[in-house]
């Protein structure tokens, strides 16, 4: 569907709850651009609806759509005006009291065997198995992150083979958190993601080690919107696995591309909790980039 002048642009925003059903429900609908000179801020019904902006056939047509409602927490996405065709955004709404439901180890494994390969690395099934279920009971938190994580690495290639594969261990103990964790892999690694990164795959962080200290190195995804991998390496902590001296690695969810999409951190602030990414908030922006066309996100729970 078409705009119907040349200097405006249409998007239909579509609102669902954490079973992918429409939601119909009244929700605060507001919409700025880049530069926060253009915004629309209203009540509306849900589960579809439509909004019209300026287009400006320039940077300012990057918009950010934020919707909040009454029992959920805010969620947002982004789109690009074009009066050539209509935006399609698909936004997920989580409870603010919601719950993981995870998957028994047993069905972890028959569903989503690289997943549960993946974190049987290192050590046996058995062991794998009791730090899953402790995590489940004491830390869900902490283990939707593991598994969003996990489920994004997953997607990448890295000049033919998967970045789980390069893992020699992981470390199960008080740094795996709600927004990362560590492990050990092999140094390979960062010469396979410096490869990713002259293709266009990744874009180094420069000063790394002011965010993750003492780190040396460090890329970011730039496949998506938001909710993109990145991949932190501490080359002076290293452990010998298997004869093959390994290096520390911190994967963790970057938000937001880049600084054009401050508008998510401003008005999002519950994408974070005690300035820390929350994994509810990472599943509900990679399910919305998923109905963008991007890869499949499911990463082995569910929200409820």
């Amino acid at each position: 569907m078409e705009a119907a002048r040349s200097d405006q642009a249409s998007a239909m925003v579509s609102i669902y709850d954490c079973a992918k059903r429409p939601l119909a429900k009244q929700v605060l609908l507001r919409v700025r651009n880049d530069s926060s000179s253009e915004h629309i801020s209203k009540y509306a019904d849900g589960p579809d609806i439509n909004v019209v902006v300026p287009f400006h056939n320039g940077p300012h047509d990057e918009y950010t759509v934020v919707v909040s409602a009454d029992g959920y927490r805010d969620t947002g996405y982004c789109f690009r005006a074009d009066p050539r065709v209509r935006a399609q955004v698909h936004l997920l709404m989580v409870p603010k009291d919601h719950r993981y439901e995870f998957l028994d180890w047993e069905d972890l494994g028959l569903k989503f065997p690289q997943i549960a390969a993946f974190l049987s690395v290192g050590t046996d099934s058995i062991s794998a198995k009791s730090r899953y279920v402790a995590l489940q009971e004491n830390n869900p938190q902490a283990l939707a992150c593991l598994l969003n994580i996990t489920t994004a690495m997953a997607a990448i290639n890295l000049a033919g083979r998967s970045p789980l594969s390069f893992f020699r261990a992981i470390c199960w103990d008080a740094t795996m958190g709600q927004d990362r964790f560590f492990g050990f892999v092999d140094p390979a690694m960062i010469q396979a993601v410096r490869a990713a990164a002259e293709n266009g795959d990744f874009a180094e962080e420069k000063d790394c080690a002011a965010f993750h200290p003492g780190s040396t190195c460090s890329w970011k995804q730039t496949a998506f919107d938001v909710a993109n991998l990145q991949l932190t390496f501490h080359e002076r902590t290293t452990r010998v696995i298997d004869g093959v001296t390994c290096v520390m690695i911190e994967p963790d969810v970057d938000d937001y591309k880049n600084l054009v999409r401050h508008g998510f951190e401003e008005v999002l602030p519950n994408l974070v909790t005690g300035g820390k990414t929350d994994p509810a908030g990472v599943f509900a922006l990679r399910w919305a980039t998923a109905e963008r066309g991007g890869p499949a996100f499911d990463p082995g729970y569910v929200l409820a």
